[in-house]
């Protein structure tokens, strides 16, 4: 019986072997200890502290994956490790989708490799695009919601999908793209049933903070600090290095990629020869760059038009359906950024709009670009070879920031009280989280986007209220949000405060740089007063 179930089902059992040996390999090298990672340990513990999301605590993101990873928090105690587990059976969760989900449309040969590339791109990532210490929880918990939401939607079973599709909202706000296409294909079997499937998870999701009171005062300044992000012109260049703005130039490099990617598609097609797989592999191994997939969406898109005729009703749909979810990063799906999350979106349907002639060719690409990127990115993840250890957990990084990291933790631990406010800019909320030391709740961070969304006024004034016992500043680069240097090319102003206001005790690291700042004492006459 156990034979005939491996026999039966080896591939899928063999992805989440692969996804497993993704996770030991790379425990606690995810993520940037810098960059964009570490709100997504800090916030969770805030809450169980008693602060309230979007009341206390400033974030622009929705609320699922914060809520619930202040109850994982609340059940196995605040620790890396909740959240390392909690990636890793996301993952899992994924990938079977996925695999799932192709399997519908394909046979399990393309839908073996189909996840492998997602697996190589997207779960063994190094960066803060990766599905283990994301950038966004929400966006690992939204992609799960909106795949089971496909799968549940492929089975007919719409109740099932509304609510994982609410659920998927409630964790990542751009799937809410998907829903007059999934209240299209249900609109035969109208229901109450859909409309409480689609409100009862909204609502438990919001319960919550509304017990602990974010009023929807709260919520709708959330929102309207969104729109205000949204019209800044660092969020725009931020957007433009990372493709996610269409721009006129992208088009010479969605044709370079796609003559890159076709070539060995073509070769082939037209050689059907054992002998040249080495030589395609070595090919495939210098294409496979994060640019590689720019093209592909636009792709589907002409594709689809052109072979809408022949395609059968649920393929129609789905298609569809992946652009919807796609949105966002339409004109570029690049890996190693945002794109990575939206590969199944992309690699399903070029499967099922390829011809069948091509698809063997298509599918061994799809293969040696995987074992390609696996190995960039298994050698980026051991690059990373600095570890930093507290009781909140293990984290590795590259060393020119590990080492210096090492330091300003060492610094911290030992010459602050752990009541004591400690503020990193431009980021740095790692420190926090592995000092066990707050940070402000509302300007945690204060990447050139903050500072021009909020203006430094406003976080002046913050200062003066709330005055922060220690500051630390890094010269860490914010160019992709095109200005570099805190304190130099932006945030004159509250820099300038900070040296009024707060003696300099310490500069540590060599080449990336803390500055530790401490409150200046009371004058005596002001004590006096």
């Amino acid at each position: 019986m156990l034979k005939v179930f491996l026999k039966k089902h080896w591939q899928i059992i063999l992805l989440n072997l692969i996804v497993l040996l993704c996770f030991i390999l790379g425990y606690g090298r995810f993520g940037d200890v810098i960059f964009d990672s570490f709100r997504e340990a800090y916030i969770p513990a805030q809450i169980i502290k008693g602060q309230v999301l979007y009341k206390n605590i400033f974030n622009i993101y929705a609320p699922f994956a914060y809520l619930f990873n202040a109850l994982l928090f609340k059940i196995f105690g605040i620790s890396l490790n909740v959240l390392y587990f909690a990636g890793l059976f996301t993952t899992l969760g994924i990938i079977n989708l996925i695999f799932l989900i192709s399997n519908k449309f394909l046979g399990k040969k393309y839908s073996f490799a189909i996840t492998l590339f997602f697996i190589t791109s997207s779960v063994l990532s190094a960066n803060v695009f990766n599905c283990f210490f994301p950038y966004s929880y929400g966006m690992i918990y939204g992609l799960f919601f909106i795949l089971g939401c496909l799968y549940a939607a492929l089975n007919k079973q719409f109740i099932l999908a509304y609510a994982l599709y609410s659920f998927s909202i409630c964790s990542k706000y751009e799937f809410i793209l998907l829903l007059p296409l999934l209240i299209a294909v249900s609109w035969k079997n109208k229901s109450w049933k859909y409309i409480a499937a689609l409100i009862m998870p909204a609502v438990i999701t919001y319960l919550p903070l509304i017990i602990q009171k974010a009023g929807l005062n709260n919520l709708i300044i959330s929102y309207q600090l969104i729109l205000s992000m949204s019209a800044t012109k660092t969020l725009y260049w931020f957007y433009s290095m990372t493709g996610l703005v269409f721009r006129p130039e992208l088009i010479p490099i969605y044709l370079e990629n796609f003559f890159k990617a076709a070539i060995p598609v073509a070769i082939l097609y037209f050689i059907n020869s054992y002998f040249i797989l080495p030589f395609i592999f070595i090919y495939c191994y210098f294409i496979s760059t994060p640019e590689i997939l720019t093209f592909i969406f636009p792709l589907i898109l002409i594709l689809y038009a052109v072979r809408f005729k022949h395609l059968i009703v649920k393929e129609k749909l789905f298609i569809p359906a992946c652009l919807l979810v796609s949105m966002k990063i339409f004109f570029a799906l690049t890996l190693q950024s945002y794109g990575i999350y939206f590969v199944p979106f992309a690699l399903i349907p070029v499967f099922i709009l390829a011809p069948q002639k091509l698809k063997k060719s298509l599918l061994i690409v799809v293969i040696m670009c995987s074992i390609s990127i696996a190995v960039k990115n298994i050698t980026t993840l051991f690059a990373k070879n600095i570890k930093t250890e507290t009781q909140e957990g293990i984290v590795y990084s590259m060393p020119y920031i590990g080492n210096s990291i090492n330091s300003l933790v060492e610094y911290i631990q030992n010459n602050t009280r752990e009541e004591d406010k400690v503020l990193v800019y431009p980021e740095g909320l790692s420190i926090n989280v592995m000092c066990n030391r707050d940070s402000d709740n509302k300007f945690y961070s204060l990447i050139p986007l903050y500072i021009e969304t909020f203006g430094e006024d406003i976080i002046i004034k913050r200062f003066e209220i709330t005055k922060p016992d220690y500051i630390v500043i890094s010269n860490y680069d914010t160019s992709s949000y095109y200005y570099s240097y805190f304190g130099v090319d932006y945030a004159g102003k509250i820099f300038n405060y900070i040296l009024k206001n707060y003696e300099k005790q310490a500069q540590i690291g060599d080449k990336l740089k803390f500055v530790v700042f401490k409150l200046k004492s009371p004058h005596p006459s002001q004590k006096h007063a």
